[in-house]
């Protein structure tokens, strides 16, 4: 069984879109919507049309999020779930070709730093920030894969018992410190090319602060001062 998490905040006009988008898809996938009580009734939306939701009143993050949708999904028996964002910047079009990756891999990435993958509409400066940040990780944590910052994913229920470790990995890091488990574990890790477009729709909540707490984790996690 396959699902497919999305973690969410204001995000009710993108799912209008993105969720009839999954299911032409992956039309055999569950959709789980993981809110931190959003106050554009985004949950309503994805009730009303079909997602199961878990709305989280009190705790906040994207890697909170993520690794709280993860353990939900193999609660609910799934044997491989993907992740993706809520604002149409992961083309669900991708989905079908990530699943059937993963038959062969613990992890998937949709990646935008391999043959084939590409950034559309992205100003310079995160274009930069984006890249600068791939090339820090692999270096300070000797990590193999091209786009260990990319969140649109597929994990099989092996990866998913590894990222129960990234408890202090509660924002944007959370990818890397998943990646990072994965990886030294030596389960397979396959890229897959993607398209990545910019948002259309709402606001990023990618902030310098969030920036400078994912820096200040990569360098405790090579520091072995992280989980």
């Amino acid at each position: 069984m396959k699902g497919v998490l999305v973690p969410t905040y204001n995000e009710a006009e993108n799912l209008k879109e993105l969720i009839p988008r999954i299911k032409e898809n992956v039309s055999d996938a569950k959709i789980i919507i993981v809110d931190d009580n959003s106050p554009d009734k985004t949950a309503e939306i994805a009730e009303s049309l079909g997602a199961i939701v878990f709305v989280r009143k009190n705790e906040r993050g994207l890697g909170s999020a993520l690794r709280f949708g993860l353990l939900k999904g193999i609660e609910l028996g799934f044997e491989y779930i993907a992740t993706m964002d809520a604002d149409l910047s992961h083309d669900p079009v991708y989905l079908p070709k990530m699943f059937e990756a993963a038959k062969n891999a613990d992890l998937v990435i949709g990646s935008r730093y391999i043959e084939g993958g590409r950034i559309e509409n992205w100003p310079l400066k995160r274009r930069i920030i984006s890249k600068g940040a791939n090339i820090l990780a692999r270096s300070l944590l000797h990590l193999k894969v091209k786009d260990s910052t990319s969140g649109y994913r597929v994990y099989s229920r092996n990866a998913i018992e590894l990222i129960k470790n990234c408890e202090n990995a509660d924002g944007y890091e959370f990818q890397i410190c998943a990646v990072y488990r994965i990886e030294k574990a030596g389960l397979k890790i396959i890229e897959v090319p993607i398209t990545f477009r910019d948002r259309s729709k709402g606001k990023s909540k990618l902030g310098s602060e969030k920036i400078l707490d994912w820096f200040i984790y990569v360098l405790k996690l090579s520091l072995g001062l992280s989980s």
